[in-house]
Parts: C-alpha cells; sequence; structure tokens
C-alpha cells in the first residue's frame, strides 16, 4: 500500500507540473500572438515613413538647403570683423638734412616709435553686387529640387514596401496551394497503405505515394521558408525589429476584383509628374541660372567700408600708464569695374551654354526611355489580366479534375499516376493564378512610381 501510495504522489505531482506547463506554454503562446503586428498595406507604408533612415536622409538634405539660402542671404547684410596687432620697430627710420650753407648731418635723425598697438574694427556691406543678387534667384530652385529629391525618395520607398508587401502575399498564398497538396498527398499515401497492408496494391504504388508525400511535405518547408524570407525583406524595409511577428490583413485575391478598375485609372496618367523628369528640368534651371551668374561678373560693383581704429605708439622708455591712445577713422565708397580677364569669363559662358544644350537632348531621351517604360508596364498589366482570367479557369478545372482521379482511384477506375498528374496540375495552376495577381499589382506598382502618383 505504502508503494501504490508513493506511486500515486509521484503520479499527481507530474500531472501538477504537466498542468502548469501546458498553462505556461498557452500564456505565452497567447502573449506572442498579442505581440504579432496585423498590418495593412497602408500601415505598412506609414511605419516605413515614420522608421526608414532614408526618408530622414531626404528630410535633413531638405534641412541643409534651407541653411544654405540662409547663407546665401546673409551676404546683403553688413559685414563686420575686428582685429588687433602689435608690431616691433626693429630698425628705425632716419632722416638727413642737406641744406645749402649749413653742415650736413652724416648720422641721420632716427624717425618712429619703438612699438605699435592697434585695435580695429571694419564693417563692409554690398551696395550693387549683380553677382549675389543673381544667386540668391538660385534658393527656389535649390529648394524645389530638394523637395523633389525627397518626394522621389518617398516614391521608392513606397514602391519598395508595396511590392514587399505583394510578395508576402504571394508566399502566403503559395504555401496554401503547398499545403493542401500535401494534405491530399498524405491522405493519398494513407490509404494506399492500408491498401497495401491489405494486399490490394503492390509495394511499388505504395512507395510511390509515400515519395509523393515527401516531396510535397518539401515543397511546403520551401514555401514556409519563403514566407519567412519576404517577411523578413518587408521588416527591413519598414524599420522594424527582425524579431517583430507580422501578419497580413489582406490575401491577394483581395486585388482580383480591383484588377480591371485600376488598370484603367493608371493607364490614362501622363508623366507630368514623374520625378525624374522633374528633377532633370529643375537641374536644367540651375544650369540657366547658372549662366545668368556667369554673366552677372562682367557687371560693375560696388561696397561701402567703415574702419574705426584705435592705437598707440609707444617707446620702450614709457610706463605703460602713460600710453598715449588715439582713434582714427575711414569710410568710403569702392567700386570694382572688371575689364579683362583673358576671355576667361567668356569661354566659362559658352561651356554653360552648351551644357544647356546637351540637356535638352538628353532630357529627349529621358522622356522616350520613360515613355518606354510605361508602355511595358502597361503591356504586362493586360498580359497578367489574360493570365489572371485563363489561370482563374484551369485552377477550377485542376480543382475538378483532382476530385475526379481521386474518386475514379478509390473505386479502381483510375490510376496512381492519373492522381499523380492531376496533384501536378492543380499545383501549377494555383501558382500560376497566384503569380498572375502578383505581376499585375507588381506592374502597377511600377507604373505608379514612373508617374508619380504612389503618394499623392
Amino acid at each position: 500500500m505504502r508503494g501504490i501510495k508513493k506511486i500515486m504522489n509521484l503520479f499527481i505531482a507530474m500531472l501538477l507540473m504537466l498542468c502548469t506547463g501546458f498553462a505556461s506554454a498557452q500564456q505565452n503562446g497567447n502573449a506572442e500572438k498579442a505581440d504579432t503586428l496585423t498590418l495593412t498595406l497602408n500601415q505598412c507604408i506609414q511605419i516605413a515613413f515614420d522608421e526608414s533612415p532614408t526618408i530622414r536622409i531626404a528630410e535633413r538634405e531638405i534641412e541643409r538647403i534651407d541653411y544654405s539660402n540662409k547663407e546665401k542671404f546673409s551676404g546683403l547684410f553688413p559685414s563686420i570683423s575686428g582685429s588687433a596687432s602689435y608690431s616691433r620697430t626693429l630698425k628705425k627710420q632716419k632722416m638727413f638734412f642737406n641744406i645749402p650753407g649749413m653742415p650736413v648731418n652724416p648720422d641721420g635723425i632716427e624717425v618712429g616709435q619703438d612699438n605699435t598697438f592697434v585695435g580695429m574694427l571694419s564693417a563692409s556691406m554690398p551696395i550693387i553686387a549683380p553677382t549675389l543678387w543673381a544667386s540668391l534667384k538660385m534658393n527656389e530652385t535649390e529648394a524645389a529640387l530638394s523637395l523633389e529629391n525627397a518626394r522621389s525618395s518617398k516614391l521608392s520607398l513606397v514602391n519598395s514596401v508595396t511590392k514587399a508587401y505583394y510578395g508576402v502575399l504571394l508566399t502566403q498564398e503559395s504555401y496554401k496551394v503547398f499545403e493542401r497538396s500535401y494534405d491530399n498527398a498524405a491522405e493519398n499515401a494513407k490509404i494506399i497503405q492500408n491498401k497495401y497492408e491489405q494486399g490490394a496494391v503492390s509495394e511499388f504504388e505504395w512507395i510511390r505515394a509515400d515519395v509523393q508525400m515527401r516531396n510535397a511535405m518539401t515543397n511546403l518547408v520551401s514555401a514556409e521558408s519563403a514566407i519567412n524570407l519576404s517577411q523578413l525583406q518587408l521588416k527591413m524595409l519598414m524599420g522594424l525589429d527582425m524579431n517583430v511577428p507580422i501578419n497580413t490583413v489582406e490575401k491577394l485575391s483581395d486585388y482580383e476584383s480591383k484588377v480591371f478598375k485600376e488598370a484603367i485609372d493608371v493607364s490614362a496618367k501622363s508623366l507630368d509628374d514623374n520625378s525624374d523628369l522633374k528633377q532633370f528640368d529643375l537641374q536644367a534651371e540651375q544650369l540657366r541660372q547658372s549662366l545668368e551668374i556667369q554673366k552677372t561678373t562682367w557687371l560693375p560693383t560696388l561696397a561701402a567700408t567703415i574702419n574705426y581704429q584705435y592705437m598707440t605708439m609707444p617707446n620702450d622708455d614709457v610706463a605703460i600708464k602713460n600710453y598715449y591712445w588715439f582713434p582714427t577713422s575711414t569710410a568710403g565708397i569702392s567700386l570694382s569695374i572688371p575689364i579683362f580677364q583673358g576671355g576667361s569669363k567668356h569661354y566659362k559662358a559658352k561651356q554653360i551654354q552648351s551644357q544647356i544644350r546637351t540637356m535638352g537632348d538628353q532630357r529627349e531621351n529621358l522622356k522616350r526611355s520613360l515613355e518606354l517604360q510605361a508602355v511595358t508596364f502597361t503591356d504586362n498589366m493586360i498580359k497578367a489580366i489574360e493570365k489572371m482570367e485563363s489561370g482563374k479557369k484551369a485552377l477550377i478545372q485542376a480543382e475538378k479534375g483532382l476530385s475526379i482521379s481521386q474518386k475514379m482511384y478509390e473505386v479502381g477506375a483510375g490510376t496512381y499516376l492519373d492522381v499523380t498528374n492531376a496533384e501536378l496540375g492543380y499545383i501549377q495552376a494555383g501558382l500560376s493564378y497566384n503569380q498572375s495577381i502578383f505581376d499585375f499589382i507588381s506592374a502597377k506598382a511600377d507604373l505608379e512610381k514612373l508617374l508619380g502618383t504612389s503618394i499623392n
């Protein structure tokens, strides 16, 4: 009885430990589920805007341009500087007198002081400065270019996050296809194993079914790995911690109903909002403004100056308290007129004019290239729609074929090869259908980036 009692106590203790462990595991599982981020595409893009270093870099560039413009504008204000100097006379200058009728003094008379202390305050202000005025006109263009660069960074980020999000949806749908394939293969393998044990089928039939099931398991594991990699890529673009679990609200099939409407809306857009063209136009405007600045270097400049000095020039034998300080001040206007510099300014202007003409040709090539890309993306969307329609019908037929082949095999009216072929057809149809949806929304995202409409 004591032995039985000890066994019962040990069993109860083990049961309590198992219950406690199960409760703890359930709590941890619930906590993990609670920490999982369930996101839509718009939420992913917003998080990327908040956390991406690319956006912060673009914003700091706008801030830098603003400071640069203020630096140029400060040239209109007076420039004030102070200085102090000390000089020591090593050898004084001599004066010689040679007056007719008077003896000549061969030794001369030393003039000047031993030491000189000077404190100076000077100010200058441009009155007529054509080059400075012309450079100030570039401030708005530089600010517009920095804003367009920031918009381009946002467009690229939106495109990358969007396609990564679509990639997650594609891998999830592919996983479902392989999961169903594995379930079918496992069920078939179980049925065939029972038949083999009863002697109804050959060992070769059972081995083939077992191999089919294990191959399906390999595909399922690969699909699960693809989901993890696509989620990691999305989290990297969003700036999230790689250990934070995420999940998507939408499914790839949710986009099927929007395909035709979005194809019409997007394809009707023009290249007016294309970021590359806008940046190119702003850079060309900067070059034209540089030409205007270069032309202003031929014009005269006028500036006002004021100098104030406070100085003393004592000899060594004078005590510091007896130093005599006296002020001096000057005010004036300086006019600078460029006359000849060997033709350097003329040839500099010619270089800029040549660059302007070159940029005109480059813009034409860029626009043609962008138009080609737009046509390509639109054509890819149309082809994806055609594949989608065909793929949907093929998937419905493949599901029917798979079900029929399984029933025929169960009643002995078909072979396992028929089941295998039907299973392969279902996998190909499912993957092709999901890929066609992905191709459409991916091409649409690329076209929106090209047209510059993805963040409007």
